[in-house]
């Protein structure tokens, strides 16, 4: 019976091709726009977590700052005031937590400049950098963005005299024609805003990232980081303010909840804060950062489809209306039926089998369609990895048949309740 239906379906649907065409355009146009619309979403929310996990999800940002209750009326009073982790609450920190966190990163951002090859001139051979100095736990901390490639981290990372350093390969590529070998052990000077140069010994490479893409022909102009000792920047900065520790990232060790460490570590750092202290201090994760970033492009995401979702209620009306149609033009084929014995249910199930039909086959149209958008939208406009959305596929094909049951049912049922005798008659 079902396949009987099915070849009725079909040949009915052959006889009004342009007609069945334009009633399964608004399936297909909702199906697409709603698979299109998930598969962007859905490798948005992706691609925005892969960058930010770059920076570490078990990465803790530790900062503090003057509480809104300070009261500052004199230079002196705000230098006494600046906020600042000393040594012995880091020391603290890491008695505590020495089982849970894996390495400490402070850095402090020296300034602009100009690298060349020792006693040589800068303006012929250069390469443009940032000057920041870190301590060795700073390379495991954010590994994804300062990876080493040869060589090692800083000779005597607590002296003040370590004029060691860790370069980009791309600062290799500009000043040794990226001889990495070549550039280990090798001193180069370092200028910042045309003050003398300080000579630097390279010790490690790490592999530059590009963030945002950039013009190959301009590479020799990118400025990228040379690290120095962390103690070795502090001994040349000259404003106050820098010269305070007040920021520091921590790593913490697989296995740990990162969110109920943060306010852990947190209430930690506080409770030993001197009483009299004007400060106070605040820890955030990558890993809720992440977490909310993906909620709120699912939020959005399920909005535009809501909207998209509306094209299709479009086509269930469209179904709806053209089934109304196909059972009034067929109503003397459907008072033969009935009058040779055909039950209710067998005239119901046909023209529902038929509405069904025309809805699988513009919801597998919308599908090819949708997909395809996703794809074109991801790869060639965004030029971000594709994910495509497996769930929202068969989703759109059960949607699909569930439109299809739905708004056949009213035109199916009207056909199967009809008297035998009055739609013989009908002209």
């Amino acid at each position: 019976m079902l396949l009987e239906n099915i070849k009725l379906a079909f040949a009915s649907l052959q006889a009004n091709k342009l007609r069945t065409f334009l009633t399964m355009l608004g399936i297909i146009i909702g199906i697409a726009s709603v698979i299109a619309i998930m598969t962007v979403g859905n490798s948005q929310t992706e691609e925005n977590a892969r960058q930010m996990a770059m920076f570490g999800v078990n990465t803790i940002e530790v900062y503090m700052w003057l509480n809104n209750e300070a009261e500052i009326t004199s230079e002196e009073d705000y230098l006494r005031s600046i906020p600042e982790f000393t040594p012995e609450m880091m020391q603290k920190m890491a008695s505590q937590f020495e089982d849970r966190i894996e390495a400490v990163a402070v850095q402090t951002y020296l300034g602009s400049g100009q690298a060349g090859l020792e006693g040589q001139d800068i303006s012929r051979v250069y390469a443009n950098c940032d000057i920041q100095g870190v301590n060795p736990g700073y390379f495991t901390v954010n590994s994804a963005n300062a990876s080493l490639i040869d060589g090692q981290v800083f000779n005597r990372p607590d002296a003040v005299n370590d004029y060691s350093c860790v370069v980009s390969d791309l600062l290799v590529n500009n000043l040794f024609a990226g001889d990495i070998k070549k550039a280990l052990g090798s001193k180069i000077d370092i200028s910042l805003g045309g003050e003398a140069a300080v000579s630097y010994t390279i010790v490690g490479v790490y592999r530059f990232q590009a963030y945002g893409g950039f013009d190959a022909s301009a590479e020799k102009d990118i400025s990228t980081t040379v690290y120095i000792p962390y103690v070795n920047a502090i001994n040349q900065v000259t404003d106050e303010y820098s010269k305070k520790l007040n920021s520091f990232s921590v790593s913490v060790k697989t296995g740990e909840d990162v969110i109920a460490f943060t306010d852990e570590l947190q209430g930690f750092l506080n409770s030993i804060l001197p009483e009299d202290s004007k400060a106070e201090i605040a820890c955030y994760n990558n890993l809720s950062w992440i977490e909310e970033v993906n909620e709120n492009m699912r939020r959005q995401t399920l909005s535009i489809t809501a909207i998209g979702a509306i094209a299709l209620l479009v086509g269930g009306i469209g179904v709806m209306n053209i089934m109304t149609v196909t059972i009034t033009e067929r109503t003397r084929e459907i008072g033969t039926r009935k009058a040779l014995g055909a039950p209710n249910g067998a005239i119901r199930l046909q023209f529902i089998t038929e509405a069904i039909i025309i809805c699988l086959l513009g919801g597998l149209i919308g599908m090819i369609t949708g997909v395809a958008a996703g794809y074109i939208v991801c790869h060639f406009i965004q030029g971000i990895p594709v994910a495509m959305s497996i769930r929202s596929i068969m989703i759109s094909f059960l949607f699909s048949f569930g439109i299809g049951v739905f708004f056949g049912f009213y035109p199916a049922d009207k056909a199967a309740r009809m008297d035998p005798i009055e739609a013989l008659r009908y002209e």
